[in-house]
């Protein structure tokens, strides 16, 4: 699984301009993260986005504001762990929830989560050493939780393969999606870098 999660404030292109052409490259799922905006502008963003993600057969997903997500008919849905401690939402196929450790993994799985985003793979004031320290903490998780687990954090398509060698679930990524012009190639890349760990199974 390729997720694509938005950032406006680093979109490349004007932000629909941006979603619109990540959607025709197909990623399984794209994930509105905007979390700074009142429940009404994030609700009428979201329907353009579940419109384009329609058209091109790609997953939505909306972020925080589950009432706005049931009102446009969105399947899935992000929490972050402590909202979804407080109260699981319901009427979602899909519970997508962000986690740290091992400890957070299952929490969530308890809480509810039906997908687990571990957003430190990489080490991100590391940039020029790329210093995967989160693979073994991944590893591990993997282990401990029952549910999907797929990577984030500092990932770009270079190290594709290294990550889904981990046996995740697949990858989340933001700017390597927000920032470029070929969305299509970062979709390639990764169904490419899939077929070949698949190979080696």
């Amino acid at each position: 699984m390729i997720i694509s999660a938005t950032d406006r404030k680093t979109s490349m292109l004007p932000f629909r301009e941006q979603v619109a052409l990540i959607a025709k490259a197909k990623p399984d799922m794209i994930m509105l993260t905007e979390r700074d905006m009142s429940a009404s502008e994030y609700k009428e963003l979201a329907l353009f986005c579940i419109a384009e993600c329609k058209k091109n057969g790609t997953e939505f997903c909306a972020d925080k504001f589950a009432d706005a997500a049931k009102e446009i008919g969105a399947k899935s849905i992000h929490l972050s762990l402590q909202d979804l401690k407080l109260s699981k939402p319901k009427g979602f196929d899909r519970i997508l929830t962000t986690v740290r450790s091992e400890k957070e993994a299952a929490e969530a799985e308890r809480a509810g989560a039906t997908l687990l985003i571990f957003r430190d793979v990489f080490d991100l004031t590391c940039k020029s050493c790329r210093n995967a320290k989160g693979l073994a903490t991944l590893r591990f998780m993997l282990g401990a939780v029952d549910i999907p687990v797929v990577g984030a954090g500092g990932i770009l398509p270079d190290v594709f393969l290294e990550v889904l060698a981990s046996d995740t679930a697949g990858i989340c990524m933001r700017e390597g999606f927000m920032r470029t012009k070929n969305p299509d190639a970062v979709v390639k890349a990764y169904r490419e870098a899939f077929a070949r760990i698949e190979k080696m199974r």
